[in-house]
Order: structure tokens, then sequence, then C-alpha cells
């Protein structure tokens, strides 16, 4: 659940999955948060995107996610290889677990430069 006044656009640099980090790189395309930059996120993908569409990233969001999470606990950006949703570990804290399986992210302001 997202409002859509907390939305980004941008031009994806690589394919990516609905709920991945984001963030937006200094040429001005859109990159994901994995193991090799896991210190910035920008947002999150609305839906799946290949390289070369418009993407919608959103900024503020309640989301579910396919791993348990401590209900209560933080969300980290989560650093794993070929992109990342929000998890328990792993990169810069991002939000909070509402439910096992339910967190509500909001990009850092401001955000970290990494």
């Amino acid at each position: 659940m997202y409002d859509p006044r907390d939305t980004l656009k941008g031009v994806a640099f690589e394919a990516m999955k609905m709920g991945q980090g984001l963030y937006i790189h200094t040429d001005g395309l859109v990159y994901l948060v994995d193991n090799g930059k896991a210190d910035v996120c920008h947002g999150w993908a609305l839906k799946a995107y290949i390289a070369g569409d418009e993407v919608t990233i959103l900024t503020r969001c309640r989301m579910k996610v396919a791993t348990a999470q401590a209900i209560g606990a933080r969300v980290y950006t989560n650093n794993v290889s070929g992109g990342s949703a929000p998890a328990s570990a792993g990169g810069i804290i991002i939000g909070f677990a509402v439910t096992a399986y339910k967190v509500y992210v909001s990009a850092p302001t401001p955000v970290a430069d990494g």
C-alpha cells in the first residue's frame, strides 16, 4: 500500500523485481540496492521492470515480505547479490516490522551518500 504522492520516477539501469530496494545513481539511472551497494536507498520498485523501463519508486509504503520478521524489529535495506528486498539485517535501517510478514518502510532522509 502506498500514496502516489510518495513516488519518484526514473529509468531502470537493470532488471528489477517488485519490492526490491532502489537508488538513483549519479548518472541519473535507477539501480538495485544489493551486496555491492546497500548503504543508500531512495525507495522500492512498484512492480517488475527491465532495463530501460520507466520505474515507479515508492519512497514510503507498507509491503508484504517473504521472510518472517520479528514484530516491531528494525528492517534494513539488506545486501543480497542481484537485488534486495527489505529484511532483518544488512545495510541501513529503513523501517520496522508491523507483523511477521508486513513491514513499513520509508526512504531515509537525508539519504546516505554511500
